[in-house]
């Protein structure tokens, strides 16, 4: 499992654990890219270990998000699917702000990361154990990407950039940080000077004059007739 914590220039926090089979490397390794994704959006990204508990710069600092990164256990039988939860108000004092962010999160990363929303919460979300160990001022949330060994998730979770791209997607969007570069505005074209261009103008019509077309080039075809200006002749073949 992963931590991300998070400022207004933001900080996450890492941390690991053993977790469901599997669930140490994918987090690291997920974690790990997040926060490179993040720092070049301009976040200011902390990670920690498995004791972050008692890091004194996560639990006595005010984050603007502190974000555990988990992958599931595989439960037989299902589609897989993951979910984003948020601290139970009783151990969160910002529980409004973390319920934003965690929805900002669910709205981008499932919809990124193709894995099925299965939102639900139990205990070991709700209260999980770092959220007595963070101040009152840092929201808070926790995501399981999926889960790690349902033969449809793992195939998806092995793709580093779309999992970790996903994730940092929910972040920016959370923050209000642009994740895609702006689209160029697409040029306007120039006015056609129509005098210049009239006397290479070539009119095609079908033999009822219903269709009438500008191109550069002379159009033959059987039917049609072609003019030059004013100079008219029918095609007969």
């Amino acid at each position: 499992m992963g931590h991300i914590n998070a400022k207004n220039n933001i900080e996450p926090s890492l941390r690991t654990s053993t977790g469901a089979p599997g669930e140490q490397e994918l987090t690291k390794r997920i974690t790990d890219r997040v926060s490179a994704l993040l720092r070049d959006k301009g976040f200011e990204v902390r990670q920690t270990d498995a004791c972050a508990n008692g890091d004194i710069t996560i639990t006595q600092t005010d984050w603007d998000l502190f974000l555990a990164i988990h992958g599931d256990a595989d439960y037989a039988g299902d589609n897989g699917g993951g979910f984003v939860d948020y601290p139970d108000p009783s151990v969160d004092a910002s529980t409004v702000e973390s319920k934003r962010i965690k929805e900002a999160i669910e709205s981008e990363y499932f919809k990124h990361a193709e894995i099925l929303n299965t939102p639900h919460s139990n205990p070991n979300t709700k209260f999980y154990y770092m959220w007595r160990y963070l101040t009152a001022n840092t929201p808070c949330c926790l995501i399981e990407l999926g889960q790690v060994q349902d033969p449809h998730d793992k195939v998806l979770l092995a793709d580093t950039n779309r999992i970790a791209g996903a994730v940092a997607r929910g972040v920016c969007k959370a923050f209000n940080i642009p994740y895609d570069p702006p689209t160029p505005p697409i040029p306007t074209p120039a006015p056609i000077d129509w005098q210049k261009k009239y006397d290479d103008l070539i009119v095609i019509a079908d033999k009822d004059h219903n269709l009438i077309i500008d191109v550069r080039g002379i159009v033959f075809g059987k039917g049609f007739w072609w003019t030059k200006i004013n100079k008219l002749k029918t095609l007969l073949s």
